[in-house]
C-alpha cells in the first residue's frame, strides 16, 4: 500500500495484493495485520544537496518533491528497497549481497561470447532438458558441447546438471575502509537468513552438491512466484563453510577458520586491502518438468533464437526470467537475469 501526506489531512491509500484480498475475503476474522514493512523505492538520496544556496531548509527539497508511486497490486513489483532499523548507532557501512561471479562467472564473462550473441548480460543460461544439456548433441566449439563446466551455463536437467557450478552469493561489508576480516557470529550486519524467489513454472532450487536434492518452496503465490527460505541454523547445506556445511573441492570454503580471510577464498566482498565477509549462500537451479518436456511455455512466454555461441546453426527456444535473493534481516535484494533454452 502507499502512504501519502498531502499537507493537512493524512491520506492512507491502501491497495491489497491478490493474496491480501483472498485472505480478507475469507470473512472469518482471521485477516489481521501483525507486521508491516516500509520502502523508499522512489527516492534518490543523491539528490540531497547540502550545498544548496538557499540554506539547510532546502537541502532535501528535491527529495521531498519527488512524486510518490501509486500502489501496485502485484506483490513482485513493490518494496524492492525496504527500510531497516539497527539498534547500534555507530555503523559506518551497511551490508550488501553480491553475486559471486568469480567462482561462477556470468555469461557475459565467458571469453567466447560475442556482441552478436543474444545472452542475458550479468546472468546465466540454463539448459531446459537433457537434449540441450547433453554435450554429445553439440559441436565441440559450443560450450554446450563441452564435458566440463562452462562460464555462464547451468545444466538444468539430470544427469548433466552436475557439470555446472552452483550459483554463489556473498554477503558482507563491501568496503576497503575496514580491515580484512569476517563478521563475527551474532553481528547484526551478518545475514544468516535469505529468501530466494523464482518463477515456479520454470525452475526449482536444489542443494549445491546434489541437484536431485530439491528443496520444497516455502510459499508459492498467485503469480507462480515461489519463495524459498534458507536459515543458517536449519539449512546449513546451502551455506559455505565454516558457517555452513557445504564443501566442494575447497571452492566454497572460507579457508581460514579465524576472523580473517584471503583472496584464496574468492570472495567478492572487499578485496585484499579490506572488507568484512559475512556469509555465503550457494545453490543449484533445476529446470521443471514443464519446460523440460513441453514447448508450451516457450511459445507462450518466450521465443526462438539462433546463436553461434549456443551452437553452430542451432535453433533454440528461450524464456527470460530472473531470480531474486533477499536478505531476511537486512532487506538487501539482488536480481539476476536467467535465460532458459531448449534446442528446437
Amino acid at each position: 500500500m502507499g502512504f501519502l501526506d498531502n499537507s493537512g489531512d493524512i491520506i492512507l491509500d491502501a491497495v491489497l495484493t491478490d493474496t491480501g484480498r483472498q485472505r480478507m475475503a475469507a470473512g472469518d476474522g482471521s485477516f489481521k495485520i501483525v507486521k508491516f514493512a516500509l520502502g523508499d523505492d522512489e527516492i534518490d538520496y543523491s539528490l540531497y544537496n547540502k550545498n544548496h544556496a538557499s540554506g539547510s531548509a532546502f537541502y532535501d527539497l528535491s527529495i521531498m518533491q519527488t512524486p510518490v508511486l501509486e500502489c501496485f497490486t502485484n506483490n513482485t513489483s513493490v518494496m524492492k528497497s525496504k527500510l531497516v532499523s539497527f539498534t547500534r548507532k555507530d555503523h559506518l557501512y551497511l551490508p550488501v549481497i553480491k553475486l559471486n561471479d568469480v567462482i561462477f562467472p556470468t555469461i557475459n564473462k565467458n571469453s567466447s561470447v560475442t556482441a552478436t550473441d543474444i545472452v542475458p548480460a550479468g546472468g546465466y543460461i540454463i539448459t531446459a532438458d537433457q537434449t540441450t544439456s547433453d554435450p554429445a548433441n553439440f559441436t565441440s566449439t559450443s560450450p554446450f558441447g563441452s564435458s566440463t563446466p562452462q562460464d555462464g551455463v547451468i545444466k538444468g536437467r539430470q544427469p548433466f546438471s552436475n557439470l555446472s557450478n552452483p550459483i554463489v552469493f556473498d554477503q558482507g561489508l563491501d568496503t576497503t575502509q575496514l580491515s580484512l576480516a569476517k563478521l563475527r557470529a551474532g553481528d547484526p550486519l551478518k545475514e544468516t537468513q535469505y529468501i530466494v524467489e523464482v518463477d515456479n513454472r520454470f525452475c526449482r532450487i536444489a542443494t549445491p552438491d546434489d541437484a536431485s536434492q530439491q528443496t520444497p518452496a516455502s510459499f508459492v503465490d498467485d503469480d507462480n512466484i515461489a519463495s524459498y527460505y534458507f536459515s543458517l541454523n536449519s539449512d546449513s547445506s546451502y551455506f559455505a563453510a565454516p558457517d555452513g556445511t557445504t564443501k566442494r573441492a575447497g571452492t566454497f570454503t572460507i579457508n581460514n577458520q579465524g576472523d580473517a580471510y584471503t583472496n584464496a577464498d574468492q570472495t567478492v566482498i572487499g578485496n585484499s586491502n579490506g572488507g568484512r565477509y559475512g556469509t555465503r549462500l550457494v545453490f543449484q537451479l533445476v529446470a521443471t518438468d514443464e519446460v523440460a518436456t513441453s514447448t508450451y511455455l516457450f511459445t507462450k512466454l518466450g521465443g526462438t533464437t539462433a546463436s553461434d555461441y549456443l551452437g553452430s546453426n542451432a535453433q533454440f527456444y528461450y524464456i527470460d526470467t530472473t531470480i531474486r535473493v533477499t536478505g531476511f534481516t537486512t532487506g538487501y535484494r539482488v536480481d539476476i537475469p536467467l535465460r532458459f533454452v531448449k534446442k528446437v
